[in-house]
This record gives structure tokens, C-alpha cells and sequence, in this order.
């Protein structure tokens, strides 16, 4: 059965932290850190519209709106750029990372103090909550912060192809899985790696159709999907209203 403790949050994204080490020219002074980090915050604009290839040192002077010498003064060649910009990405979502696992976890708290955990009721209850709380911030992210998660599969992609963003993004991905995982124990579930896993799997992929169907995206849809598979991994069934709301005006998952 589950554990009567909060924890999980203080290691969520601990080892991504850990791993996160920029290898550009560090910044003495104040204005010209601002200029650094301007330049790092073009590349990941030009990322998220035109994918990690598209980031060169003229496009991202231009639009960081600093002069050319700048990029090459702060990074030895283009692939230390782009890491050095994956690096802030991976701190940006770090921090986002923890904020996300520390309202999953105020919800389990919540259900242990009211002794919800060890009844068929309460755990269907707190199924439908974690999918809430998951489907809000999914939606969220996919609507208001698509830039963030044009991002994210772009070096993710990319990672595939250049060793030197390869295990920054494993340590990215494991930061995913560490922090559902902690979940999954708390939960309770036969399996917790195995079941965040395969959770995480159902989120990304709903994302690629998010990304693809921005403005017939439903929240109601992802809900009730996320419903049937915690609800799935808790062990109970909770019920799915309009189970076929969302349906991305007929295209279906």
C-alpha cells in the first residue's frame, strides 16, 4: 500500500541539475552576463521555430540584436552554442520540473490526510485529480507555451544525431521519469518504474497530436484519457465523462 509520507520532491531533477555545466566563455560582469544569456535566449527561439540546425552564429546576433563578434567572443563554435543553450533549457524546465512534481505530491498529501488512499473511493477520487491537475498543465503548456515545447523536441530530436547534447537530454528525460516514478510509489502501483514509463510514454505521445492539433485541442480529451490510464495503473476504474469529448473534430488518437 502506499507510504503516509510526503517525499519524492526533494529529487525530482536533482541529477538533471547536477549535469547541467555551460562551456561557453563565463561572463565577468553584469552587462555582459545580460549579453550572454540574450544570445543563449535567440538560439532557443530560433530552435523552437526552425529546429536546432537552424541556429548559426548570424541568425542569433541578429536576433538577439548584439553584434556578430559577440557569438563567437562567448562560444567557441556553433556546437558549443547549441549545447550551452540546451543547458539553459534544461535549467528553465528544471525549475518547472519541480513545480509541477511539488503540486502532484500536495495532492496525494491532501488524499493521505484524509485516509482516502485505502479505500476504492478515495483512490478513484485521487485518479481524477492527478489527471486534472496533469491535463490542466499539459494543455497549458501545449496552448501558452508552445515555443518551450517546440523547443524541447527539437534538441530532443536532436539529441538523437550530435553525442554532445546525448546525455544532457538522458539526464533531462530520467528527470521525467525519477519525478513519476516518485509518484507511482506513493501511489502505490505493482510496478512504479515501469507504470511512470509508460505514463510518460501516453503524455508525449498526446503532445506530438497537441502540437499538430493546437487549435482543436481538447482538455476535456486528455483528461479523460489520463483518467483511464492512472485509474488503470491505481488499480481502479474511475468513471470518464464524455469519454469522446475532444476528438479533434475527427481525428481521433
Amino acid at each position: 500500500m502506499t507510504d503516509d509520507k510526503p517525499e519524492a520532491e526533494s529529487v525530482v531533477g536533482g541529477a538533471l541539475q547536477e549535469s547541467i555545466h555551460y562551456h561557453g566563455r563565463k561572463a565577468a560582469r553584469a552587462k555582459s552576463e545580460t549579453r550572454r544569456r540574450k544570445i543563449l535566449e535567440a538560439a532557443l527561439e530560433i530552435a523552437a521555430h526552425e529546429g536546432v540546425r537552424g541556429i548559426k552564429h548570424r541568425p542569433v546576433a541578429k536576433r538577439a540584436d548584439v553584434p556578430l563578434a559577440s557569438t563567437t567572443y562567448y562560444f567557441k563554435d556553433i556546437e558549443e552554442l547549441i549545447q550551452d543553450a540546451f543547458m539553459l533549457f534544461a535549467e528553465k524546465a528544471n525549475r518547472e520540473l519541480e513545480a509541477f512534481y511539488k503540486g502532484l505530491n500536495s495532492l496525494i498529501d491532501r488524499a493521505l490526510v484524509r485516509g482516502s488512499l485505502h479505500s476504492l473511493q478515495g483512490r478513484e477520487q485521487l485518479a481524477v485529480e492527478l489527471a486534472a491537475y496533469i491535463a490542466r498543465y499539459f494543455v497549458q503548456q501545449i496552448r501558452d507555451n508552445t515555443s518551450s515545447v517546440l523547443t524541447e523536441q527539437a534538441f530532443l530530436a536532436e539529441a538523437m544525431r550530435e553525442p554532445g547534447l546525448e546525455s544532457l537530454a538522458k539526464e533531462y528525460r530520467k528527470a521525467w521519469l525519477d519525478g513519476v516514478e516518485a509518484i507511482m510509489k506513493r501511489l502505490g502501483t505493482n510496478s512504479p518504474r515501469r507504470d511512470a514509463a509508460l505514463l510518460i510514454s501516453v503524455v508525449s505521445g498526446m503532445g506530438y497530436d497537441g502540437l499538430l492539433f493546437r487549435e482543436r485541442f481538447s482538455s476535456s480529451f486528455v483528461e479523460g484519457s489520463l483518467q483511464r490510464v492512472i485509474g488503470m495503473l491505481m488499480g481502479v476504474a474511475p468513471s470518464v465523462s464524455s469519454p469522446d469529448a475532444g476528438n479533434l473534430g475527427g481525428a481521433h488518437y
